[in-house]
């Protein structure tokens, strides 16, 4: 089998030419995430497995000027690999595996917060106060979104109290064979029980991660749900969960994260100012600068 590309350790530059950093950066044309997908394919065709489907994210606009940024996927039966890439604008060069410091400061953005509809999207803490709103971004079968589940949120929520409002969107990424029906049952469980369930929903499928799987979804939440001895009818919205109105309820969020330019899960947004992944101390940063 073919060498492959180590994902944690190597950090690729394929460049055309070395007048990149001399000269302005390119901005005249946006590649498309297909013409991106065959260069790559040329370019590292040795590198890629035999036995993976590979595919590629959206492209969105990075935070440094002048070029997007995406992913490369690789799927196989029993897993799905992940390499990260930034890629000038006219598709000239390409960095792969990128680790990108941005060394700005928080700042609120009210125009992304007009763009991002609350009204009916899950929620913990205080309404009323509009000092810090956190919202996330997440899909359950993420790993990363697991992490942030159990361990970000809930130390936020110490730290912070009720300072904050969280709010939960959905953001089920398709190389995730459950997600959407995860975003779809727990979006009925939301609309049909309120909040209180909701969390708890989210909280059981987020500890359970590892347990569940596509072929027996519904066995599997019945059961996860059934040891945890919960006393709301959870059952029924594993009879309906696959309904129109709650299958547009998370179009409606996929709709809304594609207008924001976002991804990639978990994305957290503090009063506008977007954190991808799971970096706890830039959200502290923001909410910190947000409370003075």
């Amino acid at each position: 089998m073919r060498k492959f590309l180590s994902f944690s350790f190597f950090l690729i530059f394929f460049l055309i030419g070395c007048d990149y950093i001399n000269n302005s950066i390119p901005s005249s044309s946006n590649i498309s995430k297909e013409e991106v997908l065959k260069k790559f394919k040329k370019g590292f065709s040795d590198a890629i497995p035999d036995d993976a489907l590979v595919s590629i994210t959206a492209l969105r606009d990075s935070p440094i000027q002048g070029l997007k940024e995406g992913a490369i996927l690789f799927k196989k039966l029993d897993k799905t690999q992940q390499l990260s890439f930034l890629i000038s604008n006219d598709g000239t060069y390409i960095i792969l595996n990128p680790n990108i410091y941005d060394f700005s400061r928080p700042s609120r953005n009210e125009e992304i917060m007009k763009n991002i509809n609350l009204s009916n999207a899950p929620s913990r803490g205080p309404k009323d106060s509009k000092q810090i709103e956190i919202v996330e971004y997440s899909d359950f079968q993420c790993p990363a979104c697991k992490f942030g589940a159990i361990e970000i949120i809930p130390e936020l929520k110490k730290r912070y109290g009720e300072k904050i409002t969280f709010y939960y969107k959905h953001l089920p990424l398709t190389f995730h064979r459950w997600a959407d029906d995860a975003a779809y049952y727990t979006a009925c469980i939301h609309s049909t029980f309120g909040n209180e369930q909701f969390w708890l929903a989210h909280d059981l499928i987020f500890n359970s991660q590892s347990g569940i799987k596509e072929e027996s979804f519904k066995e599997d939440i019945m059961r996860i749900f059934t040891e945890s001895s919960v006393e709301f009818p959870y059952d029924k919205c594993l009879r309906s969960y696959s309904d129109k109105k709650y299958v547009s309820i998370v179009d409606s969020d996929l709709a809304e994260s594609r207008l924001l330019g976002i991804n990639s899960t978990p994305t957290f947004v503090i009063n506008g100012y977007i954190v991808s992944g799971t970096d706890f101390m830039k959200i502290v940063e923001a909410i910190e600068k947000f409370s003075q």
